[in-house]
This record gives structure tokens, C-alpha cells and sequence, in this order.
């Protein structure tokens, strides 16, 4: 029976110690990744919505790795209690990167469409300039010039519409990744420190508990 104890005792302190192990692994792979995403250094709305959104998609790596390093302190209040203060950190930051997300997005669709409509009117006024050139309206009539310009305003709105929708798309999907992911570090922070919390009023209360 005895042998059987220290077995299992020794099976569960080799898991935590695993759970560790793998958890600093995660965390350290994440800031690898991070690190490489932000260098070199860009600025601009677009630059940050990318590395936000290759942010929010390899963010739950670093979720895993602090679940399992939490798990693997769980026995160590010490320990666990920093984690679960940096999980509640992690969480509101996450949360508070949805509005900057959702901003980052509004400027990047705004300059997409500026773009375009700034290469629409640059062929505009080449289709323009083609029709005071004696080689080309001996090839093109008055109709193929209007219909040029058409085609050109058509294109536009198609392209228009569709940095519209794929910009707001993406915009959706990051920011639920920040908030999903935001959830997920507030729960796990909240988890520990209630443990901390409800093993030390159990301590306080078998102290104030008078002996017979």
C-alpha cells in the first residue's frame, strides 16, 4: 500500500513537472514568434493590423502554456498567485486590443479605398489625355473611349466593395480571436486566485478555531 502511495505521488509530481516544462516551451515559442512578427519595426495602422491579427491567431500557444504552467504550480501558492495576476493582465490587455483592432481596421479599409480610387482616376486621366492623341483615335472611336472610362469606374466599385467587405471580415476575426482569447486569460487568472483565496480563508478559519 505504501509503495503504491509514493508510486502515485511520484507519477503526479513527474506530470507537474512535465506541465511545467511544455508551458515554458509555449510561452517561449509565442515571445520567439512575437518577436519575429514586430522586427524589423514598421508603423502605420496597416503594419499593426497585420501583426495583430498573426498576434490574436498564435495567441492561443500562449494561453496553453499558461494554463499548463499554472497547472504545474498549482500545489505552489507562491508560484500559481503571480501567474493568475498575469493571466487577469493578459486578459483586460486582450480585451482592450479589440477596440484598437476594430480601429486599426477603419483606417486600413479608409486607405485601401483611398488607393483605389486614386489608380481609378490615374487611368481616368490617361483613357483622358488618350483621346488628344492623333495614333490612338486612329484606332479608337469616341464610344471605345466612354466605355473605357465605364469599365474603369465599374472596376473600382467592384475592387471598392470587396476591400470593404474583406477588411471588415478580417477586422470580425481578430478582434474575436482578442476577445475569445481575452475570456480565456480572465478565467484562467480568476481561477487561481480563487484558489489562493479560498486556501487561505481556510487557513484563517482552522486558526481561529478554538481547540477542545
Amino acid at each position: 500500500m505504501a509503495n503504491t502511495v509514493n508510486q502515485t505521488s511520484t507519477g503526479a509530481g513527474v506530470g507537474l513537472a512535465i506541465a511545467r516544462i511544455v508551458g515554458l516551451i509555449c510561452i517561449a515559442g509565442f515571445l520567439a514568434d512575437l518577436l519575429g512578427l514586430v522586427l524589423p519595426m514598421g508603423s502605420g495602422a496597416l503594419w499593426r493590423f497585420g501583426v495583430l491579427q498573426q498576434t490574436g491567431d498564435r495567441s492561443i500557444v500562449l494561453l496553453f502554456g499558461i494554463a499548463l504552467l499554472t497547472y504545474g504550480c498549482w500545489d505552489t501558492p507562491m508560484r500559481r498567485k503571480p501567474l493568475s495576476y498575469l493571466g487577469l493582465g493578459l486578459g483586460v490587455a486582450y480585451l482592450l486590443t479589440c477596440v484598437l483592432v476594430i480601429s486599426d481596421g477603419l483606417k486600413v479599409q479608409t486607405q485601401t479605398v483611398d488607393q483605389i480610387k486614386q489608380r481609378a482616376e490615374q487611368m481616368q486621366t490617361q483613357v483622358e489625355q488618350s483621346r488628344s492623341n492623333p495614333q490612338i483615335q486612329a484606332k479608337a472611336t469616341p464610344k471605345d473611349f466612354d466605355n473605357a472610362l465605364k469599365s474603369i469606374e465599374a472596376q473600382a466599385f467592384t475592387m471598392t466593395e470587396n476591400a470593404k467587405n474583406g477588411t471588415v471580415k478580417r477586422s470580425i476575426t481578430i478582434a474575436s480571436n482578442f476577445l475569445i482569447m481575452g475570456i480565456g486569460f480572465l478565467s484562467l487568472g480568476r481561477l487561481g486566485l480563487s484558489r489562493s483565496v479560498a486556501r487561505s480563508g481556510g487557513s484563517r478559519f482552522k486558526a481561529s478555531t478554538p481547540r477542545g
